[in-house]
């Protein structure tokens, strides 16, 4: 198995700094020992959310076979330039969903939470970007696939 103690990944929703965005952080796979589908495809993957006057910053453990089907699903709403990708995490970490409109821009929005099960969420929107920002995102989760590859067999 390769050496998966590189540098982490990161995948941008929005354009960061001081504006509105999701950050998902990939930091490492939870059990780097498994190489079963459902114990090695957790990822320790904290989110960072900043919408209006609000952020966030959830410990969460996403899989890589949730960001690969969003990364497939934002690549057919780029090419065909309308529908929606949504990030549903099994836990409920995030509920994130990128719609785009006919005249290319995207509304996104989503809900994260603090951890699985409990009440406190924050539920937030992201303006200001269009079909152009989507290449960059899908590039964005490429790279997490290459590093943490989806193990065994779904």
């Amino acid at each position: 198995m390769k050496d998966e103690r590189m540098e982490h990944a990161e995948v941008l929703i929005g354009r960061g700094g001081s504006i509105d965005h999701v950050l998902i952080r990939v930091l490492g796979r939870m059990h780097p020992g498994s190489t079963d589908f459902w114990d090695g495809n957790w990822l320790t993957s904290p989110i960072h959310v900043r919408a209006g006057g609000f952020t966030a910053k959830v410990d969460a453990g996403l899989r890589v076979d949730e960001l690969r089907d969003f990364r497939a699903a934002l690549e057919r709403v780029y090419a065909e330039v309308r529908g929606a990708a949504t990030l549903s995490s099994l836990e409920h970490w995030i509920e994130l969903t990128v719609e785009c409109h006919p005249t290319g821009s995207l509304s996104i929005s989503g809900t994260v939470a603090d951890h699985p099960g409990m009440r406190n969420t924050l539920h937030f929107e992201i303006d200001g970007l269009d079909q152009t920002d989507i290449p960059a995102l899908v590039n964005a989760l490429v790279a997490v696939e290459k590093q943490f590859p989806v193990l065994g067999r779904e």
